[in-house]
């Protein structure tokens, strides 16, 4: 008889050692971002905590690849990562002393027993840390929150959804009877990456719906180590209905706020008739059964500490005070030359060539930089609607991202280019590189990563080509020279200068 499922070790000894055994990819998440929480929050009418001069907490930081930026580009404010992952905090550690950053601290702590000694934090990040911890361990984040989280501040949690995630569970299930009798964690992965490919293409479905766990086993099969062993392989593992978690946090004084991105709360893309349905409940039921609709998987919800409200309103007047940037969707339509089509869905009366196009058009040119709402009013003609209704529809549709706090960065090329100390010391050894807009991109070219390390702000164009110039460009300085304008141009385009 198959053992459906073994019971892993789940102590923080076993759990660090796994992530020590098995390196998790950390990378930066836009939507962690105390910008983010912030813009957010004053979104929707709160006054969170000043974000140039705010104290962060992220548990479960691993090697601060989420953090670390976040302390570079905000240097007045104070962040402090805790892990259980000697292996990774020490290569936090080692990036840390390298940039010599004295506003962010990684210790080694158990979150149920963080130091009081760090005091309170307006900015609590849990990503990747509540579904795949024991139960006392969420218990104790949460408790965490309710007694160290500043009473604007707002705490941000990742976690495994239902009813999205059964099928994933029914996965999960096959792979861990496959698998959870292995000790070496590298042949682990391995025989699960072998049956998740075997029952892929295991013959014709019996019914339509297993098309859908056969699609995930083609997914699984072309999983990162890092994703495979520390989600569809990490025990523990549990996804939760939105209304359990809520309740759970209410338990602890906390109440949900919304979704780091907006745009996941919208009914855009679902039926009339879920629409209709959907706009008979109150704001909590309503966010279940769009999960419901939409077999939702992952959710990525802001808490905060008070009581629930009976509405979640925006507040669009908000946006006046706030900088407006392109977001990566509308930077994609005007690659593809749908900006028009765009337009038309925020202003509908005047169609894809109205002063709206021309609104978004401008965002699109003076990417990736951010510009000041009051500086975009007027600018693309007479708008039949408020300039600030027109932002908020476009935030929450993911067409524009506004900030509260925008990134410093140049949207141009300077005459002495600077790229982020971080970018640049990435670039040595690696071909993803983080981005001052709180991205990871890929950089395969050896010779634009060496162009990238030398972006210290002491170089004009002429000593940067000088300095590139060799056996790659033929020795031809001209050659040389226009390597450097062209890649100069697409690393402000990626937001990697400095302003």
């Amino acid at each position: 008889m198959i053992e459906t499922r073994n019971v892993l070790d789940t102590s923080n000894a076993a759990l660090a050692a796994r992530y020590d055994e098995i390196p998790y990819a950390a990378l930066p998440h836009p939507v962690t971002h105390p910008d983010r929480l912030a813009t957010v929050a004053t979104f929707l009418g709160k006054h969170p905590p000043d974000v140039a001069q705010c104290r962060v907490l992220e548990v479960g930081c691993n090697d601060g690849a989420n953090l670390i930026p976040m302390a570079l580009g905000l240097p007045s404010a104070e962040f402090v990562g805790c892990d259980l992952s000697a292996r990774a905090l020490d290569a936090g550690r080692r990036m840390i002393a390298e940039l010599a950053l004295s506003n962010i601290t990684l210790v080694d702590e158990d979150l149920s027993a963080l130091s009081p000694s760090h005091g309170t934090f307006d900015y609590i990040i849990a990503h990747g840390v509540y579904s795949w911890v024991p139960a006392h361990v969420r218990d104790a984040l949460f408790a965490l929150a309710s007694t160290r989280l500043s009473p604007n501040g707002i705490m941000f949690v990742s976690f495994n959804a239902l009813p999205g995630c059964r099928v994933r569970q029914a996965a999960w299930e096959i792979l861990h009877a496959h698998v959870d009798p292995i000790e070496d964690p590298r042949v682990r992965l391995t025989e699960a990456r072998k049956l998740a490919r075997i029952l892929a293409d295991g013959g014709k479905a019996g019914h339509d719906g297993d098309e859908a766990v056969r699609a995930e086993f083609r997914a699984i099969a072309q999983r990162s180590d890092s994703a495979l062993c520390h989600d569809d392989l990490a025990v523990p593992n549990e996804p939760f209905y939105f209304r359990d978690f809520v309740a759970h946090a209410a338990r602890f004084g906390l109440v949900y706020l919304a979704e780091s991105d907006l745009h996941s709360m919208s009914a855009a893309g679902v039926s009339a008739d879920a629409r209709a349905f959907l706009s008979t409940l109150d704001p909590l039921s309503r966010e279940q059964y769009l999960d419901f609709v939409r077999l939702r998987r992952f959710r990525q919800s802001l808490l905060q500490r008070g009581k629930a409200e009976a509405e979640m309103t925006l507040h669009p007047r908000s946006v006046t005070a706030m900088h407006a940037s392109a977001d990566p969707s509308l930077l994609r339509a005007a690659e593809a030359g749908k900006v028009g089509d765009l337009a038309r869905g925020l202003d509908p009366a005047n169609g894809e060539n109205g002063p709206v196009r021309g609104l978004l058009d401008t965002l699109v040119q003076r990417s990736p930089g951010a510009i000041a709402v009051e500086a975009l009013r007027g600018g693309a003609g007479p708008l039949q609607r408020p300039l600030e209704a027109i932002l908020a529809d476009a935030f929450v549709a993911s067409i524009v991202t506004l900030h509260v706090h925008p990134p410093q960065l140049a949207a141009t090329v300077t005459q002495r280019p600077s790229a982020s100390p971080l970018a640049r010391m990435q670039a040595r050894s690696n071909e993803e590189v983080t981005t001052l807009l709180h991205m990871r991109v890929r950089m395969p070219d050896g010779e634009a990563r060496r162009l990238l390390m030398l972006l210290d702000g002491t170089r004009d164009r002429s000593a940067l080509a000088s300095a590139m110039n060799g056996p790659v460009f033929d020795h031809d300085l001209s050659k040389a020279r226009a390597f450097v304008d062209y890649v100069l141009e697409q690393f402000a385009r990626l937001g990697l200068l400095r302003a």
